[in-house]
């Protein structure tokens, strides 16, 4: 099994999704936009992975490799392969669908709660979710729910904060990668972008409430073993 992500900040690593492929024997390979935008060819890989990044899917004056990303992407879902968004590869997901991703009404800074949906208790993959959940948001845009996707959760600003299409491709909006490790680390990466806000907590607030990072990985380690399960079903 062989595990490719897309990383676009030094401080945006698989964190915990990297911990769960390696105690699940999955071969793990990277392609850093950041540094070398180089892609894999689609044989090579089972599960594509895309993280997130402090730039914006429609900033492609600035970072002219997003257009490519997008289209491999778009290939990768036809192709039937894994594809797991997080915040920024949520976005990446939903351009590719031909949605469109556009500025919040704010920025969502911090430790805010989620709320799951129905959709999500009815669903094999994120039923393991509690109804209400405090996750780590860092995002300045939101997207179009894309066609034929299911809503898994929102937000008080944010309609869309987690999807599935198909057996294949979900996303999530929120950072569920963080593990008590490496927040310190992410939070550095990512204090340069913070501001001032209703739903904007500061640097200091954020590493109080960072004990939500253990249990959210606990979820979220279920929620990929549902996706790997499924996964070795279609094989």
């Amino acid at each position: 099994m062989h595990l490719h992500y897309f990383q676009h900040d030094d401080f945006e690593d698989l964190g915990f999704i990297g911990d769960w492929a390696n105690c699940n024997a999955f071969i793990t390979s990277v392609t850093r936009f950041d540094l070398n935008p180089e892609l894999p060819v689609h044989e090579s890989y089972d599960w594509l992975v895309v993280m997130g990044g402090k730039m914006s899917v429609n900033d492609q004056a600035n970072f002219p490799w997003i257009a490519t990303e997008i289209a491999f992407i778009n290939e990768a879902i036809r192709m039937g392969k894994t594809v797991i968004g997080i915040c920024l590869g949520a976005q990446m997901i939903a351009k590719a669908t031909g949605s469109n991703v556009y500025k919040n009404s704010e920025p969502e800074m911090g430790f805010w709660p989620v709320r799951f949906l129905p959709s999500a208790s009815n669903d094999k993959v994120f039923m393991h979710f509690p109804k209400v959940l405090d996750v780590l948001h860092i995002h300045f845009d939101t997207y179009e729910l894309p066609e034929g996707a299911v809503s898994m959760a929102e937000s008080a600003i944010t309609k869309s904060q987690a999807y599935r299409i198909g057996e294949n491709v979900f996303g999530f909006q929120f950072h569920f990668e963080v593990t008590p490790q490496n927040i310190f680390s992410f939070l550095d990466g990512i204090e340069p972008e913070l501001v001032e806000g209703e739903f904007s907590q500061t640097k200091a607030q954020m590493l109080e409430l960072s004990n939500c990072c253990d249990f959210n990985n606990s979820i979220f380690g279920k929620v990929l073993d549902e996706i790997l399960d499924l996964w070795k079903s279609k094989l």
